[in-house]
């Protein structure tokens, strides 16, 4: 399909949209849950990449002979697990504030900085793992995935203050 015929089609739709009261709204509510999914599964990736780092970090304390160390790695792993399955499961375009006709532009921008704060979570969450790799041979390795927890942890709290808002609980 050649792109005039690509325009032709977005202006009959812009056409259509502006003859059927409520339609334009619909695409709009449509495109946001598209949006909403498509945020949460870059999350769950960036969160399954995350895990695959810790996994290999893993790997390296067992070669030091660092089995405690190793276990506290497998705690986070099923925090991270647990964040990435809730970021995978929740209902796509949580339907409940995505269905209203109306949605408060004020609402809306607050979902939007949430969604940008989770994606700056997980590039905390990187950085302590980047911490953590950096010195797997030192002494502070034990802090380190401490850092690492409390930036997984700081995912999944602000998860559940954006799933607050979006069920309009203040």
């Amino acid at each position: 399909m050649d792109h005039t015929t690509e325009t032709g089609a977005a202006g009959k739709l812009e056409d259509l949209m502006r003859k059927i009261p409520g339609f334009g709204g619909y695409l709009d509510r449509e495109r946001r849950r598209d949006a909403d999914k498509l945020q949460r599964d870059f999350m769950a990736k960036g969160l399954s990449e995350l895990k695959r780092k810790v996994q290999d970090a893993q790997e390296q304390l067992l070669e030091g002979g660092q089995m405690k160390l190793m276990t506290k790695l497998d705690d986070v792993n099923n925090i991270v697990d647990r964040v990435a399955g809730r970021l995978r499961s929740a209902s796509y375009g949580y339907s409940g504030f995505f269905d209203q006709n109306q949605v408060n532009e004020e609402e809306l921008n607050r979902i939007y900085e949430f969604d940008l704060s989770l994606v700056n979570e997980l590039q905390h969450a990187d950085e302590a793992l980047l911490g953590l790799t950096s010195s797997l041979e030192g002494d502070n390795v034990k802090a380190r995935i401490s850092d690492l927890e409390k930036a997984i942890r700081a995912v999944d709290s602000k998860l559940d203050e954006r799933e607050r808002l979006l069920k309009g609980v203040r």
